[in-house]
């Protein structure tokens, strides 16, 4: 068989049987493509299954039921029912997209794709963590001055990464011949009560409020992870204690 991506995705959720089972197995023994897209998959399962029930205030259904009773237009109600389920799906996405085990799973994947390129694809090349920021600034988004080290990894480059939602997340990489590490700028909430500290896709991540926002750190060495979160938060109480004088 050729490469089938929905026929992968059904092999992944169980609901291929007999030859056809058999026949999408033995195409993944010989196509890292969609080996990567069978891993990719039981990974964003797992992150799905860790999400905890979105909290929905007691008697909300009943309530809503009451309202659409109300109706002065019959038409209405019948709107109104149908674009209920809508509102509960867009809900349930946007609660989603808050979770930071998924933010997680989605920056780990990024640094990924990118250090997995002969290649990386910066879009501004630099040691400077000023430069980085004054390219950024001048594309609109303003970011944290990031440390131009951290360990044993130096500052290269950045872009503008897309992300699943179609947001871009400004991406800072670190790099030297013995690791690799990633520094995001996510730019949508994430529901955080501290530090959140994981590892997803086989990589050490951290999650952590600097400011306003959220910075995100992928690395392959937890230790890499740690030293970078110590140096950025030196160098965002340096800058604010310049500030205030």
């Amino acid at each position: 068989m050729s490469c089938d991506p929905e026929r992968v995705t059904a092999l992944v959720d169980g609901v291929l049987e007999g030859a056809e089972r058999a026949e999408v197995e033995s195409h993944l023994s010989d196509c890292g493509s969609c080996q990567k897209q069978a891993v990719e998959e039981r990974d964003l399962r797992v992150a799905l299954r860790g999400i905890p029930s979105p909290y929905l205030p007691p008697g909300l259904d009943e309530r809503v039921r009451h309202r659409i009773a109300r109706a002065d237009r019959p038409r209405l109600g019948v709107v109104a029912r149908r674009l209920l389920p809508l509102a509960a799906v867009l809900l349930a996405g946007f609660w989603f997209r808050g979770s930071a085990g998924v933010v997680a799973w989605e920056l780990s994947r990024d640094h990924d794709h990118c250090f997995s390129k002969p290649k990386l694809p910066a879009q501004v090349w630099s040691a400077d963590p000023s430069v980085v920021a004054e390219w950024f600034a001048d594309g609109g988004t303003d970011v944290p001055l990031l440390p131009g080290s951290a360990g044993r990894l130096n500052l290269v480059g950045a872009r503008r990464c897309p992300l699943p939602d179609l947001s871009r997340a400004p991406h800072v990489y670190y790099a030297s011949a013995r690791g690799e590490l990633s520094a995001f700028v996510v730019p949508h909430g994430v529901r955080l009560d501290g530090d959140f500290v994981t590892r997803s896709r086989g990589n050490a991540v951290a999650l952590v409020r600097v400011g306003g926002g959220v910075v995100g750190i992928v690395g392959e060495d937890p230790d890499d992870v740690d030293a970078f979160i110590s140096r950025l938060r030196t160098s965002v109480a340096t800058l604010d204690v310049a500030s205030s004088r």
